[in-house]
C-alpha cells in the first residue's frame, strides 16, 4: 500500500469531513461520518482478504491485517504494527477528533431556546411581596397575573416568528433520558451502563443554547393588561452563566409587549443562525419583526367587507413604523408591499421592493413582485392622479443606483402620468428582472444553490419538489409573456424581441384557456394551439414537455392581465373574444386549489391591468366579479359591527 496514496485520501477525506460540517447539519455530518467509516471498514477488510501473506482464516484477521497494513502505511514502513493497545491509542484519538469535529459544526448550527427561566419571577421576591401585600392585596396578585399572561403568549409567539431551533418545550436532553431508560431496565450493570451513558453526554458537544428571562417592570398606576407594560427581557448562557443581551422594552399593553419580546429573542437567534436568510434579518432590537407578528394578529370578520378592509389599515398603520428604515427585515418590507398593492398604492408598493432590491439582491420573491409592481406602473391604464409620484420618483433613483433601470428617475415628471419613454424603461426592467428569477429557479441552480449557499437552503427545498417548482416557474413565464404583450400594444409587434420559450408558454396558456391563438397574432413567432380538455386534467402537473398542463394559479392570473391588456387596446384584432378569455383565466385561479388568494375579488378589484374592464362596465367581466364578490363575503351573512378581533 503506497504511503503518498493513503496519505493522500486521508486528506480529501479530512476535507470534506471538515467541509460538510461547515456548510451542513450535524445530522448530514453523521451521515457522512457513518458512509466514510463504513467504506473504510469494507476496504480493510477487502485489501485484507486480497492481497494477503498467508490467506487468513476469519475476516476479523483479514481486517486486522489489512488494518495494520493501512497504519503502516501511514506511520512509515518502518514502524512496527501498533498491536491492540496501539489501535485502542488511535480509535481514542480518531474519536477525540471527530468529537471536536462535532464541536465545530455544532457551534454554526442554530442555538436552542430554555424557556425554563420563564416560569420564576422577579416580582416574587420575598421583600417586594411584603411591601406590596402591606399597600394592596389584589396589586401583588395583579403582578402575578401579568407575568403568567405574558409567559403564556410567549409560548405562543416565540414559534410564531418561526425561531429555527429544537421545539420549545421542559426536559433533560437525549443522554439524560437514555441513561434513565437504561436505569430503569433494573438488569445486571444498568446502573453503570447508565452512569457510561451520562458521563459521555457530559463530555460529548451538545447544541449551543441561549436561556431567556423575562420580567414585568412595575410601573405606579399601570397594572392592567391593556395598561402602558414594560417589559426587561435577558438571554444568557445556561452553561456558562454569562449574560448575552439585556434590554427593557415597552410596549402599549401586555399583548403588544409579548411581541416586542418575541422579536427581540427571535433577532438573536436569527442572528447565529446560519441557516436564516438575510432577508430574515432584523433591526437590533426587533422591532420589525415585532411588528410583522402583531400585524398577522390584525384580523377582521370575513363576512363584512369594510371589516376586512379596516384590519388591512391597521396592519399597514403597524408595518409603516418600522418598514422604511435601513433596518429592516425584508420579508416585512414584502408584507407591507402587498397589503399596499391590495389597497392600490401601487408607488408605495414599488418603493418598498425597490428597498429590498437594493439591500437583498437575491431575494427572488421579492424580485418577482417588483416586476409585478413595474408592469402594472407601465400600464397606459393605470390611474396618475391617485399614484404617488415622490414614492415613484425614489423607488426609480433606487432602481437607477440597483443598475435594474438606466435614468429612469430623470423621465417621472409627474405631472401627466408616465411618458412613453419610461414605460418603455419600466417593461425592459420587468422583462429582465422576470428572466433572471427564470434561471434562478432552474433545476441544476436550484440543486447547486441548496448545495453551496446554506442560507438559502430552506428556501429552496421546496422546490426540488417538480409541482412546486413547476407552478412558481410557469407564473413567471406567463409573466414574461404579460410584459411581452405590453411592450407590443405600445410599439407593435414587430417591435417585439423574440420571447424565451414560446412553446412552453403556449402549453401554459392552452392549459389556462384552452387556445393561444390571440397571443399568435399579436406577437411574431408565437405558436398558437388548441385543445380542450377538463379542469382536473389541466390541473396536473406536466411530466413531458409536450403535455398542456399546469398547476400554477399565478400563471393563470397572469394570463388573464394579458388577455385583459390586448381587450384595452382598439388596434390588436385578434378575432377571439377576449373578456371571455380573460373570465376563463381568472375562473382557473379561483378553481384551483392551491390558490394563495384569501379573497379574489380584492386583487382584481385592485389591480390596474383590470383598470379597463371595470371602468367600460363589460357585462360579462362585470357578472363574474360580482359573483366572486358574493364569494368572498357572502350577503347573507350579518355585519358584526366595527371592530377587529386577534387572532
Amino acid at each position: 500500500m503506497s504511503s503518498w496514496l493513503v496519505w493522500t485520501v486521508t486528506a480529501v477525506l479530512a476535507f470534506i469531513l471538515a467541509w460538510v460540517g461547515y456548510q451542513f447539519s450535524i445530522r448530514t455530518l453523521r451521515w457522512v461520518a457513518c458512509a466514510v467509516a463504513a467504506a473504510t471498514a469494507i476496504f480493510i477488510a477487502w485489501y485484507g482478504l486480497i492481497y494477503p501473506a498467508q490467506r487468513p482464516g476469519s475476516l476479523t484477521s483479514a481486517f486486522a491485517r489489512g488494518a495494520d497494513t493501512l497504519s503502516s502505511a501511514l506511520l512509515g514502513h518502518r514502524v512496527p504494527a501498533p498491536g491492540r493497545v496501539g489501535w485502542v491509542v488511535i480509535v481514542v484519538l480518531l474519536v477525540l477528533g471527530y468529537r471536536g469535529l462535532e464541536a465545530w459544526t455544532l457551534h454554526r448550527q442554530a442555538p436552542s431556546l430554555d424557556v425554563s427561566a420563564l416560569t420564576s419571577d422577579r416580582q416574587d421576591d420575598a421583600a417586594d411581596a411584603k411591601k406590596e401585600a402591606a399597600d394592596s392585596k389584589k396589586q401583588v396578585q395583579t403582578g402575578q397575573q401579568r407575568h403568567d399572561w405574558l409567559v403564556a403568549e410567549l409560548k405562543f409567539r416565540l414559534p410564531a416568528v418561526e425561531v429555527r431551533g429544537p421545539a420549545i418545550l421542559p426536559g433533560g436532553s437525549r443522554p439524560v433520558e437514555l441513561a434513565s431508560i437504561a436505569e430503569a431496565t433494573g438488569v445486571n450493570g444498568a446502573g453503570l451502563a447508565g452512569a457510561i451513558i451520562r458521563f459521555f453526554g457530559t463530555i460529548w458537544p451538545n447544541p449551543p443554547q441561549i436561556q431567556v428571562r423575562a420580567w414585568v417592570e412595575r410601573v405606579p398606576g399601570r397594572e392592567s393588561i391593556d395598561d402602558t407594560t414594560k417589559v426587561t427581557v435577558g438571554l444568557a448562557d445556561p452553561r456558562s452563566g454569562a449574560s448575552l443581551a439585556t434590554k427593557t422594552l415597552a410596549a402599549g399593553s401586555l399583548d403588544a409587549a409579548a411581541d416586542a419580546v418575541a422579536g427581540y429573542v427571535a433577532r438573536h437567534i436569527f442572528d447565529r443562525d446560519r441557516t436564516v436568510p438575510p432577508w430574515s434579518a432584523s433591526a437590533s432590537d426587533g422591532a420589525d419583526l415585532a411588528a410583522l407578528l402583531r400585524a398577522r394578529q390584525v384580523r377582521g370578520y370575513p363576512e363584512s367587507r369594510g371589516e376586512i378592509r379596516g384590519a388591512w389599515r391597521d396592519q399597514i398603520k403597524i408595518l409603516e413604523g418600522v418598514a422604511h428604515g435601513n433596518l429592516c427585515a425584508g420579508v416585512v418590507r414584502y408584507e407591507l408591499a402587498q397589503l399596499y398593492d391590495l389597497t392600490g398604492r401601487h408607488a408605495e408598493a414599488l418603493l418598498l421592493h425597490a428597498l429590498n432590491r437594493e439591500q437583498y439582491p437575491r431575494f427572488y420573491r421579492g424580485h418577482y413582485r417588483l416586476a409585478m409592481s413595474l408592469e402594472m406602473l407601465a400600464n397606459p391604464q393605470s390611474e396618475p392622479g391617485t399614484m404617488n409620484t415622490a414614492a415613484l420618483r425614489e423607488a426609480l433613483q433606487i432602481l437607477d443606483r440597483c443598475h435594474v433601470t438606466v435614468d429612469a428617475a430623470k423621465q417621472a415628471d409627474g405631472k401627466a402620468g408616465l411618458p412613453d419613454p419610461l414605460r418603455r424603461c419600466l417593461l425592459a426592467a420587468a422583462q429582465a428582472e422576470l428572466q433572471a428569477i427564470r434561471k434562478y429557479l432552474t433545476w441544476r441552480r436550484i440543486i447547486w444553490g441548496s448545495f453551496w449557499r446554506r442560507n438559502e437552503r430552506g428556501v429552496l427545498r421546496p422546490y426540488r419538489s417538480p409541482r412546486h417548482r413547476q407552478a412558481f416557474h410557469d407564473g413567471v413565464c406567463v409573466a414574461l409573456l404579460l410584459v411581452a404583450v405590453r411592450q407590443a400594444v405600445m410599439d407593435g409587434r414587430q417591435a417585439v424581441g423574440k420571447l424565451q420559450h414560446p412553446r412552453t408558454i403556449a402549453r401554459i396558456a392552452v392549459a389556462i384557456s384552452e387556445d393561444s391563438d390571440a397571443f399568435a397574432t399579436a406577437l411574431r413567432g408565437f405558436p398558437g394551439k388548441t385543445k380542450s380538455q377538463a379542469i382536473p386534467e389541466r390541473l396536473r402537473t406536466r411530466r413531458w414537455p409536450w403535455q398542456c398542463s399546469t398547476p400554477s394559479w399565478t400563471a393563470a392570473y397572469n394570463l388573464a392581465c394579458a388577455y385583459a391588456a390586448l381587450a384595452a387596446d382598439p388596434n390588436m384584432k385578434t378575432g377571439v373574444d377576449l373578456v371571455d378569455k380573460v373570465v376563463a383565466s381568472l375562473e382557473f385561479v379561483v378553481r384551483n386549489p392551491e390558490c394563495g388568494m384569501e379573497r379574489p375579488s380584492e386583487w382584481i378589484d385592485n389591480d390596474p391591468d383590470f383598470g379597463w374592464l371595470r371602468r367600460t362596465g363589460n357585462v360579462r367581466f362585470a357578472k363574474f366579479f360580482k359573483d366572486q364578490q358574493d364569494r368572498d363575503y357572502p350577503p347573507t351573512a350579518s355585519s358584526r359591527g366595527g371592530l377587529s378581533r386577534r387572532r
